[in-house]
């Protein structure tokens, strides 16, 4: 049996819920996964249970993160960018002239077009302006800034080793993957504690088999520019979410035959009012990407199916994809909260993954077999089989 753990941020507290009641089915289905991969939140739940760890106390973690939230702001970042906006404005009086005038004629022309009587017009003529009459200085602010992030996770560092009881986590009996990418590159690194199968089906990521420390699954957790990159082996590593944000392959490298992901994302169920906020636009905008991803992956996972069934001499094993586990509803994960570590939003989440796991164990659970978009568990069909 393979766990996939998607990434989400807070959104992680979901996926604690679900793991909570799939490891207390009376059937044994997903009571005791061999395999588990995960990404960002994933990887943290997956390095969780490979440790041993119940889901009170995976709870009780992701509640602690939001009682002390273990980053603290990048003080380079701030002092880089005191210094180049001085800079900027050293330099400001030597502009030459064609640019002054350039200047002048677009903050007119903003001028005439903006209710300038309106700290609603200001703000709008202020930033057009910014964006096109001086972008140059934009960009050079942006070139002066010499790091890559606002918030150093230091302290979560710390924090897991606490949560695992140490800097590696326990190999046991799970079969346990992690996903980065590296900086440089933008290839796909997989950290693995056993030895992938020789058929990957997975030639743009690079596995890397040993103990998986601390340090990989904080990189797969470290959001682009928010959070700092985790230096390892010479790379400097992104979460994993970029590219892999619900890691299919890596179970079946590690053997898995029956495959159970778990999503933070409602996908076509979401709920969106007729006219959309700027807060559903973004996180329709990022629900959208997370799901093309995984569409994707699943798509690829199908089609190695029928290939395996129908050409034996490939040598591949079937590995049976079962309907995602997903929020029943978008109305408790909106736009804020993929990083709103809030202690009652998250105890909200989790009880939405103990409510999406049962749904999902009372509908079947069903095998996921049709190459097109991915099924809707929140059917009427879906919903009726739950209750029966």
């Amino acid at each position: 049996m393979g766990l996939v753990l998607s990434g989400g941020g807070a959104r992680g507290a979901f996926q604690v819920g679900v793991w909570e009641v799939l490891r207390q089915d009376p059937r044994g289905l997903t009571r005791e996964p061999t395999v588990i991969s995960g990404t960002s939140a994933g990887a943290l739940n997956g390095a969780l249970i490979a440790a041993g760890r119940t889901p009170a106390e995976m709870l009780e973690f992701w509640l602690r993160l939001a009682d002390r939230p273990p980053v603290v702001a990048n003080d380079r970042f701030f002092v880089a960018l005191e210094k180049a906006v001085a800079k900027l404005a050293l330099i400001e009086p030597i502009r030459n002239l064609y640019h002054r005038r350039r200047e002048a004629r677009i903050g007119l022309h903003l001028l005439a077009r903006h209710p300038l009587f309106r700290l609603s017009g200001r703000l709008a003529a202020g930033l057009e302006y910014l964006l096109t009459a001086r972008f140059d200085s934009v960009s050079r602010i942006l070139d002066a800034v010499d790091t890559t992030y606002l918030f150093s996770t230091a302290p979560m560092r710390a924090r897991l080793i606490e949560a695992i009881g140490g800097p590696i986590v326990p190999k046991g009996d799970v079969r346990l993957a992690v996903s980065a990418v590296d900086v440089r590159t933008g290839h796909v690194i997989r950290f693995v504690n056993a030895a992938p199968d020789r058929h990957l089906d997975d030639e743009d990521s690079h596995y890397e088999v040993g103990p998986i420390s601390v340090d990989m699954v904080l990189a797969s957790a470290s959001i682009p520019l928010l959070f700092n990159p985790v230096r390892l082996g010479g790379r400097d590593l992104w979460d994993g979410g970029l590219l892999v944000n619900t890691p299919l392959a890596p179970t079946v490298a590690l053997g898995a035959t029956h495959i159970v992901p778990v999503l933070v994302t409602a996908g076509r169920r979401a709920a969106t009012r007729p006219e959309l906020s700027l807060g559903d636009a973004i996180e329709r905008l990022a629900d959208a990407f997370l799901e093309n991803a995984y569409n994707t992956d699943r798509k690829l996972l199908i089609e190695r199916n029928r290939l395996a069934t129908r050409l034996p001499e490939l040598d591949y094993a079937v590995a049976t994809l079962y309907e995602a586990i997903r929020p029943t509803s978008s109305e408790t994960f909106n736009a804020g909260s993929y990083l709103y570590f809030e202690r009652r939003a998250m105890l909200r989440m989790y009880e939405a993954g103990r409510e999406a796991a049962r749904r999902w164990l009372g509908a079947g659970p069903r095998r996921d077999t049709r190459p097109g978009h991915p099924p809707d568990l929140g059917t009427a069909e879906a919903e009726d089989a739950a209750l029966a």
